[in-house]
Parts: C-alpha cells; structure tokens; sequence
C-alpha cells in the first residue's frame, strides 16, 4: 500500500466521508437499542421486523409504479411500506403472546416466516410484471452503501442522535421494565408505552438501515454489539456505550473493506466485522471472555494451592511447638522461623514436583518465604501472618459446616477445600465474629473434622 492509498483512506473523499458517518451512526443506533431488545429477551424480534420489511417494501414500489408511472421508485413510498409492516410484524407477534398459548420463539416463528414469504410472492409478481426500475429492489436485500446519499447520511445521523438523547432521557424507566416489568408496574410506570415506544425506536432505525446492511442482516446489528458488550461489563451504562462503540466500529470497518474489495457486498462486510469484534471480545473480554475467565480461574486455583501450602507449613510448626490455634500468645514466633523440609511438608498433598517449585517460587516472588537450602525454606515475618490467618479461616469454617451446616465429619475437609476458593476477606471476619469467645479461649482443635 503507498502513501497516496493511505492518505485516500485517512483522508477520504466527500462521498465516502458521507457514507462512513451514515454507517456509523447506524451503528450507534442499533448498537444502543439492542441492548434492551437483549435485556428483554427480544433480539429475535429484529430478525422478524427485517424480514417483514420485505412485503413492505415490494408493497411500496408497486405502490409507487400505481401512483407515479414512469418516475421510477419512491424512496419515501418504499419506506413508509417498510415502516407499515415492520409495526404489522410487532403487533402481530405481541398479539398472538397475549391471546394465544404459543411462546415467544413460536410467535416470532410464525411472523417472521409469514411476513417473508408474503415479500417473496410480491418480489416474484413484480419481477415478472415488466414494471421499469425494479432491479434495484434487491438492494434493500443485501445492503448498498455505495449508493447512499448526503440526505440519507443526515436521517442516519439525526436518528442516531433521537435514540441516544432518548434512552438517555428514559435509562431509569428503560432499566425498570427491561430488568423487572412486574416493579416498574407497581411504581405506576407506562410500561406498555415504554415498551412500545421502544419497539418503534427500533423498528425506525432497522428501516432506515435498510439500504445500508440489508434487511437480511440488520438484525445482526441490534444483536452482535449488545452480546459484545455483554462481554466486557455488567453495568447497564456501560454496555450502552461499547455496544454503540462495537457498533460504530463493525460498520466502519465493513465499510472500508466495502469500499476497497472489488464486489464486496457491504452489508455483509458490516457484519462480518462486527463479528470479529464479538470474537476478539470472547477471547479477551475483560468479563466473561474465554482468556479472562481462564486467568481468573488459574490465579483461584493458584492462591489456593499457595494457602494450602502455608497451611501446611504452619500445621507442622503448630505441632512443633505443641500448641494449639491459639491467640497466638503460646506460639513462638522466633522458632516459627526454623528450617522445613519442602518436600516432607507437603508430602500428605501428593504434588507433582512440577507443582510444588512452582508454588514454591510464587511464594518466594511474594517474601512469604525465603531459602535456606536446595530442598529447605523458612516463612518471612509476612508468610507467617499469611499462614496464621489461613489456618485460621480454614478451621474456623470446618467448624461452621459442622455446627451449623451439619455437614458429616469425613465429609467437612473435601469440602471446605472447595470453599476456600470462594471465601473472601468479608466472610473471614464473620467467621472469626461467630467464633470470638472460643477462640479467646483457645478451644479450637487443630483438626475439627475426622483424621484418618
């Protein structure tokens, strides 16, 4: 790629500047109310409304070839046809809801289906009617960038801009009735016009994306960026603004591959670069992404294996000094320094040797030990007051799944290995508050549970 090609995509032409703040603003359009059709559970209601756009806008140009002969398709007429049978779609589906017994996927089944196959005969009549200007029709299909207009960019930009200043206006009563219907009722909420003043959001933003990704795939653009941004965050806020970022992304993107691949279709290029984003986001995503939950996984299972390794340095220095847990005013703190034998430590944990360097080395990155022979190490200051307190929580809960759990005794140990991955500092507190008099009194045994 030369300098002059680069300057023409950082700096491109009037035309293609037009067409990228029509997509973007597409995008953040779509991005933003696909988050409540997902909260609500209603992505698939996009897919039914797209398709049934397609009687809609057949209905349209036959419409338009009655009223104007000879002019050539309206676009106003076509959307307008467009607009009438998407809203035909919704009532229909929310009809057969309340007053069949049908389910959601069903009735989103029967309409979608119906309405597109209506469009199909329609398309078949009009093709074989010889009416002039109905090959373009297939645009509204498949998308078609290229052909979009200043007029077209601003109704992009100016919807993207309504929907924005109106989920912003109405985030508190949106969150209500997409989260808990039944409160937002209770609280004297419109929700019926909530709802569908946000069912006709939608449908206006698939209708005016229609000619820019096609009435087939702008369903993938109030889906992918929402289940995107699902990726990365749980607040409300938040998953409003990567979606419309994700969104405003994909169709930039798609867009300039569009404009650079020869006969690229560019509303599936839109989508597929959406796509990529939503993979890339599931392998990396700071929440629910496959490399994130892996990490945090392995730093559980790493912390764990740490504690149980100080727990069972610190048995053997407990059993050394023959005491018991303690408040720690019998407990020698200077002979609780002395050499242990690494591999005589853990021996009762049958770690591979693999495992027990490895744990070794983390606690010595950490100063919670530190060497004093190839095969023998000593607790820091900091790894004894690590290992006192996990010992600790660990006893302190064998004895709460005993007492209060019931938990049979040959069981209370396996379990509370499980456990210890979940126990934060806050239920260690309420741990050492429910045993504050038994342990000022030193009445905790050593091992709680049955010892075989």
């Amino acid at each position: 790629m030369d300098i002059s090609h680069l300057t023409q995509i950082l700096l491109p032409a009037h035309n293609l500047r037009v067409i990228y703040l029509g997509v973007c603003s597409l995008g953040i359009a779509a991005g933003m109310l696909g988050c409540f059709l997902l909260f609500r559970k209603r992505s698939l209601l996009s897919d039914t409304v797209g398709h049934a756009t397609l009687p809609g806008v057949a209905g349209g140009f036959l419409l338009s070839a009655l009223l104007y002969p000879g002019e050539g398709k309206n676009i106003f007429i076509l959307m307008l046809g467009a607009l009438v049978f998407g809203w035909l779609s919704v009532q229909v589906v929310q009809w057969m809801m309340r007053h069949t017994r049908l389910r959601q996927d069903a009735a989103l089944a029967v309409s979608l289906t119906g309405f597109y196959a209506l469009g199909v005969v329609l398309l078949s009549v009009i093709q074989k009617s010889g009416l002039p200007d109905s090959s373009g029709l297939e645009y509204y299909l498949y998308g078609m960038v290229a052909s979009m207009v200043q007029t077209e960019a601003w109704i992009l930009c100016g919807t993207a801009v309504a929907a924005t200043l109106l989920t912003t206006l109405l985030l508190k009563e949106l969150n209500a009735l997409c989260f808990d219907e039944g409160y937002a009722q209770t609280q004297g909420l419109p929700h019926r016009w909530l709802d569908e003043t946000l069912m006709t959001l939608c449908l206006i933003v698939a209708i005016v994306g229609l000619q820019t990704v096609g009435l087939l795939l702008i369903m993938a653009l109030f889906i992918i960026p929402p289940a995107t941004a699902r990726l990365w965050t749980n607040s409300l806020k938040k998953t409003l603004a990567i979606s419309a970022l994700v969104g405003a992304l994909g169709s930039l993107i798609g867009a300039l591959v569009s404009s650079e691949v020869e006969h690229m279709p560019a509303g599936a290029a839109i989508i597929l670069a959406t796509s990529l984003l939503f993979f890339l986001s599931l392998l990396i995503g700071r929440r629910k992404g496959l490399l994130s939950r892996h990490l945090e996984y392995y730093a559980i299972e790493r912390r764990l294996a740490e504690n149980q390794y100080l727990r069972a340095v610190f048995d053997g220095l407990e059993a050394q000094q023959q005491v018991r847990l303690f408040c720690g005013l019998k407990f020698s703190r200077k002979l609780a320094m002395t050499d242990f034998l690494i591999r005589d430590t853990l021996a009762k944990r049958n770690w591979t040797t693999t495992k027990q360097s490895a744990i070794t080395r983390s606690l010595l990155k950490q100063g919670l030990l530190t060497l004093t022979g190839t095969e023998s190490a000593a607790l820091t200051d900091k790894g004894l007051n690590r290992a006192i307190e996990t010992a600790k929580t660990h006893r302190l809960t064998e004895m709460y799944l005993l007492e209060h759990a019931e938990v049979a005794q040959k069981n209370v140990h396996q379990y509370v290995e499980r456990i210890e991955e979940i126990t934060t500092p806050e239920i260690a507190n309420d741990l050492r508050d429910l045993f504050e008099e038994r342990l000022q009194q030193e009445l905790i045994p050593q091992e709680p549970h049955e010892v075989k």
